[in-house]
């Protein structure tokens, strides 16, 4: 039971979770740790994941202890920022994270086997159904079909679950995320990230992360797939770099929250990561928080309902959500201002409360600098007058909320 699979039988776990995911993976592991009966069931043939860089903060040491280093390439401890001419730096109290997506799935496949998770490979989910104690998971494997009638099945397949979709929740909206792996300037310090604010390009903003001494990652998140690709490749071009390779995904947009736990006749069916848009919207990370969810999950499935993690979870996607509605509304000479803003206590803040911690941020950043309120006030005014987004009733809301 311990070794990864990729043959055509029947699984007999208890719990059946679908998709190799980070955050499948990891909720696999916890529930085995508790004495779970679980297995994983991964449609691709290996758990060789297509290589994606991503920065994390330090909470992704808290979740996964010794074994993060695993998958850590290299540690960032400031973030340089532009726009249009203005510039800041970030220094950071505890180091961001570069990781290596494939790495930390290899890692954690690898921790499930050891745990005891059933984990199968090459096993690619294609119907459920409801069955007398649970649900009959219908799949093909080599040509073979196989069945896995689980009282629990987790959706950790990524923002266009299959599992969601047959079981009755929405699809996912998502975005574009293009990088280019390139060669860093000559000089390039190693520690730092570079974020460029361009909304004319991206209601997000442009980064450069370094993987090593001597390459990096340069992207961005648009809105549509083909324009982004050409803002990227213009924004190279200005920058004076040359794609070495892509890196390419469709990542959830976080809308509003999606309840994680339905009944599919007998069973409990619960989704996970990606497939629960468990992402931040301000930046569009979902490791972390993906973990958090997992956790909630567990937590979930052990005590027979909902707790405190997934509320608090909840709690941290909506502020995201909010600073996102904020920052789709500002121009230019909004950032401009913003990086203006940033003094001696700005910073600090910025650099010593992490980004997975956004309450307490944004608590400290209101005390600080009293003129950034001032600013999202005045964004969700204009959301209010120039768009849909919110009415006068949502618009009171959120500014109580801030």
């Amino acid at each position: 039971m311990s070794a990864v699979a990729n043959t055509s039988r029947h699984l007999s776990s208890e719990i059946a979770v679908v998709g190799g995911s980070a955050a499948g993976l990891y909720t696999a592991l916890e529930l085995a740790r508790r004495g779970r009966s679980v297995s994983v069931l991964e449609s691709a043939p290996t758990f060789n994941a297509l290589p994606r860089t991503l920065i994390v903060t330090s909470h992704y040491r808290k979740f996964l202890g010794s074994a993060a280093d695993k998958s850590i390439v290299n540690e960032i401890r400031q973030f340089e920022l532009f726009a249009d001419g203005r510039a800041t730096t970030v220094p950071l109290r505890e180091p961001d994270l570069i990781i290596e997506r494939a790495q930390v799935i290899q890692a954690l496949a690898e921790d499930c086997a050891n745990a005891g998770v059933e984990v199968a490979t090459g096993h690619r989910m294609t119907g459920l159904r409801t069955a007398q104690d649970g649900v009959t998971l219908q799949g093909e494997c080599q040509g073979s079909t196989f069945e896995v009638t689980p009282k629990v099945l987790v959706g950790a397949d990524g923002a266009f679950s299959a599992v969601a979709r047959q079981s009755g929740w929405g699809r996912m909206p998502t975005a574009p995320l293009v990088q280019a792996v390139v060669e860093l300037p000559a000089g390039f310090p190693r520690d730092t990230t570079r974020v460029w604010f361009v909304p004319e390009d991206t209601p997000y903003f442009y980064w450069l992360i370094p993987e090593s001494s001597g390459r990096g990652v340069l992207g961005l998140i648009g809105e549509d797939g083909s324009q982004t690709r050409r803002c990227l490749q213009r924004f190279l071009a200005q920058q004076k770099m040359t794609a070495i390779e892509y890196q390419a995904a469709r990542v959830p947009i976080y809308q509003r929250w999606t309840p994680v736990h339905r009944r599919f006749g007998p069973a409990d069916v619960y989704l996970v990561g990606d497939a629960a848009g468990h992402v931040k919207v301000t930046t569009v990370g979902g490791i972390v928080t993906g973990f958090r969810g997992a956790l909630g999950v567990v937590e979930a499935i052990m005590k027979g309902g909902p707790g405190r993690e997934l509320r608090l979870l909840r709690q941290e996607l909506d502020l995201h959500l909010r600073v996102r509605r904020m920052l789709n509304r500002f121009a230019l000479n909004d950032y401009r201002r913003l990086v203006d803003l940033m003094s001696a206590p700005v910073l600090e803040v910025l650099g010593s409360v992490p980004r997975d911690e956004a309450r307490r941020m944004l608590m400290k950043l209101c005390l600080t600098q009293p003129a950034l309120l001032a600013m999202g006030v005045r964004a969700m005014f204009q959301d209010w007058v120039q768009g849909p987004a919110l009415g006068p009733e949502r618009w009171a809301e959120e500014a109580r909320e801030l």
